[in-house]
């Protein structure tokens, strides 16, 4: 058993993994080269880690596609000519399952129930969620998705403790029902790949048909691409959140390619149209478009009224469920089948004023259905008559506005006695805001009144008086407080209020009960499809990758979203592609997103009119935050960064999240790029004395936190001043708790040190490197530890300091050991001894012998690797210090167990044990119950090897230690090979390592599969 890592320096690590080479049976060589021939990269253990430095064969790929997408797609293009009616008939399906023999065995559906052809033999993908698995893999296919992902796309936000075990045991269970095609699932460190092409998924091939038949716009390509779709529902049966969504846009494609083919109809069609269309109604009772095509199929198939009760059908079923009438499109089809042009409506009695004060409605509103759905819900009468209000809150520019207005259009048929709007100024930079004195007197003069009362608790009952019995809707936008708006609110409940602001309004939630509603950005194809509509389809379609990133670049924001569209569509010659690349530099991609001639429309500045909203102190913890280089803080950090206490960040933090300027999700605090980008600009400002300051009680407060892991006594003797810091540490309740909390840091962590660096810090940030070991060591990112480990000794060798860069030479090694580079380890640690030539660096010469007698053990060259081993033990015995002396003996101990030493191993482990537990190392302490369960086990003490195991279990289960939790699993499995038990211990090891992606996967896969033929071969246990 190999498993090492190496040891940190002053930390003797106890763990490097074993260089592994390609198999060279005859059936491994046989694999790779069919692999070869495939034109895929085969990697072997040593290069483990590291993505692969080549894709499938795309060209051989292209040229297969194109060749069966266009038989597949060609068909209709054959009526051009004569048809011979007796000859085979080609269909989308048959040249999908012709596909499946030119790509490979595999073939998939999915758009009845989901079923799988290895050649010509349907196999059977097992248990709903095996199933659900498979089907995700397939819908991602050439993507890979990670193990979280597929969790959460499977089980949803209700995963149990037990979900990655599952996960591993139906990728198993798929392996093996794939049989001669499961080379097609792809695993690596990143996650699970399905390599399945678009012509065998018929998925994809119906997606493909669609776009093909929307693009020529063809009755003919339609037929084509509905022929394709079997009875029932996609993925019937399949369980997760992730496919239910794909089920909903699959069901929705066909209705839109059903609604476009109807649209087309020859009216000798008609009848079997208007059939297909009638039974979707059920299922999609409230699609004004499907409603729409429907009503106009019947009128030209002479059945008006059958067209006009549709209508009557969809006017009443909207006004029940939802609230609303039937959209302007959908009334002018009634009146076009009616012959009459007017809407219908009964107008208002002489004299009575009903203002209509909605803005224009934007033809660009793309998005916010859920957003639509909960204004709608909101505007509803209940059982219990109660103010119907409801606040829209956001950043500036997210389209609070846009989304208030679109929402009074739909409703506003509801609402007979009239719609207003105001514009209260909140945010404005070119006027001064309302005051509710100057509000009420103009919506007071919108409703007719005339004697308008001078004082504001006057002016407010009058409004309310009016408004009384009324069924108004009212928006009221850009309010910049709750007093601005409280006054403005009708006093009953037949009225509706839509309240827009950058601020939370919590008064308005509090006192009056209104509901929030928190605009965020779009999703990404929204955007997309925002993009589409502003500057047309053709131009997205000739540019979608970069499309694609211009949404990202504009954080996915309205605003920014169609000034880069206005940029694009209005300045002859710029593609969306050279926006792209003016948008790639941050440091000027403020001055980019905005327009010369409109000071409105620019995300500077809507962005500076909430900033200039921040008290002094809130408007320099912003500037600060624009300081900070990583991705989040939370109370604790911004503390640091603000250089105030734990309460008062927590205010300043609630100040800009009640602004739009922050975001809160848990106790993280993040920025979108574009605030962040503005809040860099403004630190800037800040003297250089302030900025210096505050990046140093940052990295203060981290390397105090980090210091409370371990002995407290290694690594004193470091070239760095102990660190302080006002804002008290993360405490952590033991070493799981440490890696965890890690893991949501270490951007920022690793942010902060590459600042440090850059700003001449030099020290903080390598002893900030040092803390990190802990964490590098169990989360196995062997390459983002040595891209952090390159930058710290580039900080040592600034400073010259020998013994910081022999420590970062002997983590160093560590590293390039997981990656398998054993021969760059051991020129790291040769390098690193080189450098202690002082008496007083007897702690790092320790931690470097170690190491290297472990990286020789591990490359077999057991003979080299005694003599540092044993010179890291007499060293140690002569200092006397503890956490030396168990990572020496630790040393000693794992040569001999791996060379079948057994006494000798437990010789020198029980004391290591010992001195292990003194010194509160729980990496030390199981590794070393490790070895001495091999050797208890080697010398045949069965029942106490077991012990020994489980103990290790135990302490790496509570340290988070996934990398000893399975050894020692693995250890209990070879224990227990006489029963049951093995089986189910060893897979929860293979699990284990195949999370981190390490070689040892490779060797309990092969005792697995001893056990399995062992017992196949009918011998007792």
């Amino acid at each position: 058993m190999t498993r090492r890592g190496g040891m940190p320096a002053p930390l003797v690590s106890p763990v490097i993994r074993r260089q592994a080479g390609p198999a060279r049976d005859g059936k491994g060589q046989c694999r790779v080269e069919a692999f070869r021939a495939r034109g895929t990269t085969v990697r072997t253990a040593r290069h483990r880690g590291r993505p692969d430095s080549h894709a499938v064969g795309r060209a051989d790929v292209h040229s297969v596609r194109c060749a069966i997408v266009s038989a597949a797609l060609s068909i209709q293009r054959r009526r051009d000519g004569p048809e011979d009616e007796a000859g085979p008939r080609v269909t989308a399906r048959s040249a999908l399952v012709a596909a499946s023999t030119v790509n490979g065995p595999l073939r998939v559906e999915g758009l009845g129930t989901l079923r799988a052809f290895v050649g010509d033999n349907e196999i059977e993908l097992g248990p709903p969620k095996q199933r659900a698995v498979f089907a995700i893999l397939a819908l991602c296919a050439g993507e890979t998705v990670s193990r979280g992902q597929l969790i959460d796309r499977v089980w949803g936000e209700s995963a149990p403790a037990t979900a990655a075990g599952s996960l591993h045991t139906y990728l198993s269970g798929l392996r093996r029902v794939l049989g001669p095609a499961q080379e097609r699932l792809v695993s690596s460190r990143a996650g699970y790949r399905l390599r399945l092409e678009r012509e065998v998924f018929d998925v994809a091939v119906a997606e493909d048909l669609a776009e093909r038949a929307r693009v020529r716009g063809t009755l003919d390509a339609y037929e084509q691409a509905l022929r394709l779709w079997p009875a029932g529902t996609p993925f019937a049966g399949v369980p997760g959140p992730f496919v239910a969504q794909a089920r909903v846009r699959l069901a929705g494609l066909r209705l839109h390619l059903l609604i476009e083919h109807a649209e087309r109809a020859r009216t000798d069609m008609l009848p079997e149209v208007i059939g297909r269309l009638l039974a979707e109604v059920p299922a999609h009772p409230f699609d004004e478009r499907l409603r729409g095509t429907l009503m106009t199929a019947l009128h030209r198939a002479g059945r008006t009224a059958d067209a006009l009760a549709q209508y009557e059908d969809l006017r009443r079923g909207l006004a029940a469920e939802l609230g609303i009438s039937p959209s302007p499109e959908t009334r002018d089809r009634h009146a076009a089948i009616l012959a009459d042009d007017s809407r219908h409506r009964s107008r208002p009695a002489a004299g009575v004023l009903r203002p209509a004060q909605l803005p224009h409605d934007t033809d660009a509103f793309v998005g916010r259905a859920a957003e639509l759905l909960a204004l709608v819900e909101s505007s509803g009468g209940g059982a219990t008559p109660r103010r119907r209000i409801v606040m829209i809150v956001g950043a500036g520019g997210i389209g609070k506005s846009t989304l208030a207005v679109h929402a009074g259009h739909l409703l506003r048929d509801g609402y007979p006695d009239g719609q207003l709007y105001i514009n209260l100024r909140g945010f404005d930079p070119s006027h001064t805001a309302l005051t509710p004195e100057a509000a009420l007197h103009h919506l007071l003069t919108s409703v007719g009144a005339r004697n308008i009362p001078t004082g504001r608790a006057e002016r407010a009952a009058l409004w309310r008086s009016m408004l009384a019995d009324k069924r108004v809707l009212l928006i009221i936008d850009n309010a910049a407080s709750s007093e601005q708006v409280e006054d403005l609110l009708p006093g009953g409940s037949s009225c509706f209020v839509i309240v827009t602001s950058r601020s939370r309004l919590s008064g308005l939630a509090v006192r009056h009960g209104a509901r929030r509603i928190t605009l965020g950005a779009l999703t990404d194809e929204e955007s997309l499809r925002l993009l589409t509509t502003l500057i047309g389809e053709d131009r997205v379609r000739a540019e979608l990758s970069s499309a694609r990133r211009l949404t990202t670049l504009c954080d996915r924001s309205p605003l920014a979203l169609q000034i880069a569209a206005e940029k694009v569509v209005s300045t002859v010659g710029v593609g969306i592609g050279d926006l792209v690349a003016q948008l790639e530099n941050i440091q000027h991609r403020l001055d980019e997103l905005q327009l010369a001639d409109d000071a409105l429309c620019s995300v500077r500045g809507v962005l500076s009119w909430s900033f200039a909203a921040l008290d002094q102190d809130a408007s320099r913890a912003f500037r600060l935050l624009g300081l900070f280089p990583g991705p989040s803080v939370t109370r604790h950090t911004a503390a640091a960064l603000f250089g105030v206490g734990l309460e008062r960040a927590a205010v300043l933090l609630d100040r800009l999240c009640a602004l739009c300027l922050l975001e809160q999700d848990g106790n993280r605090f993040t920025m979108h790029d574009l605030v962040r980008a503005y809040a860099a600009e403004l630190s800037a400002e800040l003297p250089p004395g302030e900025r210096r300051d505050a990046l140093s009680r940052v990295l203060s407060w981290y390397r105090v936190t980090l210091s409370r892991i371990g002995d407290d006594k290694v690594g004193r003797d470091l070239p760095f001043e102990p660190p302080h810091s006002d804002v008290p540490p993360v405490r952590f309740d033991g070493q799981r708790d440490y890696v965890r909390w890690c893991g949501t840091e270490w951007q920022n962590i690793t942010a902060v040190v590459r600042r440090a660096a850059r700003d001449g810090q030099h020290g903080p940030a390598i002893h900030l490197t040092y803390l990190l070991f802990h964490y590098f060591y169990v989360a196995a990112r062997p390459l983002e530890w040595l891209d952090l480990l390159q930058v710290a000794m580039r900080a040592a060798e600034s400073l010259g300091s020998r013994v910081a860069q022999a420590v970062l030479l002997n983590h160093s090694s560590v590293a390039y050991s997981r990656l398998g580079r054993n021969d760059t380890a051991v020129a790291q640690l040769h390098r690193g001894l080189e450098l202690l030539v002082e008496p007083e660096d007897w702690q790092h010469r320790i931690s470097l012998l170690a190491n290297l007698a472990s990286t020789l053990r591990e490359a077999k060259e057991y003979d080299a690797a005694r003599a540092p081993a044993m010179e890291a033990l007499e060293l140690a015995r002569r200092e006397g210090r503890d956490y030396y002396l168990a990572s020496a003996y630790d040393t000693v101990c794992e040569l001999a167990a791996e060379t079948g030493r057994w006494a000798e191993a437990m010789r020198h482990g029980l004391p290591g044990l010992e001195y292990a537990r003194r010194s509160r190392s729980q990496i030390l302490e199981a590794n070393l119950l490790i070895n001495l369960g091999l050797a208890r086990h080697g010398l045949g003490q069965q029942e106490a090897a077991e012990a020994t195991f489980g103990e290790a279990l135990r302490i790496s289960e509570d340290a988070g230690d996934r990398y000893h939790e399975g050894l020692a699993l693995f250890g209990l499995a070879r224990v227990r090979a006489g029963d049951a038990q093995a089986v189910a211990l060893a897979r929860r090891a293979l699990a284990r390592f195949e999370e981190l992606d390490a070689e040892e996967a490779a060797e309990v896969s092969a005792f697995l599969a001893g056990l399995v033929d062992y017992a196949g071969a009918g011998h007792d246990h």
